[in-house]
């Protein structure tokens, strides 16, 4: 999949949305380890979203 098919930026946008809630929840439970892992990767979809233009610049921190 190519990052100029529309299809990518919608999975890429559907694949943060989710990776946040999951952020939130590792937050709540006060397990920093995997909070940690999960903040990394929603920056890394951060990144490629900007990449594209379609940066979500969320408050996840």
């Amino acid at each position: 999949m190519s990052s100029k098919d529309p299809q990518y930026s919608d999975k890429l946008l559907m694949l943060y949305s989710l990776k946040l809630e999951q952020l939130m929840r590792a937050r709540a439970s006060a397990n920093t380890f995997r909070f940690l892992v999960l903040q990394a990767e929603a920056e890394a979809i951060n990144q490629e979203l900007k990449q594209l233009g379609m940066s979500k610049l969320s408050g996840y921190e």
